[in-house]
């Protein structure tokens, strides 16, 4: 896949599902490689049921949202993780220590509960969390 995404099991931010549904043209290319090696069998990843709860939050018909749902709950590889107890306190904790928004301590919660080693996404904000490796969308290198 690319040299700098050597991790069993990575988490998945909600704006990696975002700029693949959406085709983003500055992103998608990277979006693209995740998917297809979690298709292949080459990558894990896990994400917050949230990524859901955002991805649908844009004004969609009915019949996409369906399909949306369909194929997020049916992406090889990837396991939704509900928000719990376990990952609720873990979340509030981050947000103490971080002062991050709710969303994005549920997000990185649900990386440390799962295990995950390292967190894929496009905010540079969340760089500062140094319990696991950050990855941004843009500094993923892909290989031909």
């Amino acid at each position: 896949m690319n040299g700098n995404i050597n991790h069993k099991l990575v988490a998945l931010d909600s704006n990696i599902f975002i700029y693949n549904l959406e085709e983003n043209l500055e992103f998608v290319k990277f979006t693209d490689i995740i998917f297809q090696n979690l298709s292949a069998n080459k990558l894990k990843a896990t994400t917050s049921i949230l990524s859901l709860t955002e991805i649908l939050s844009y004004p969609k018909t009915e019949s996409v949202v369906k399909e949306i749902t369909s194929d997020f709950f049916s992406t090889p590889n990837l396991l939704v993780l509900e928000v719990n107890r376990e990952v609720a306190l873990e979340a509030a904790r981050i947000r103490r220590k971080y002062a991050y928004r709710l969303p994005d301590s549920i997000q990185l919660a649900t990386a440390l509960v799962t295990k995950a080693t390292a967190f894929i996404t496009n905010d540079s904000r969340l760089k500062r969390f140094k319990e696991l490796k950050i990855i941004l969308t843009k500094d993923l290198t892909i290989e031909s």
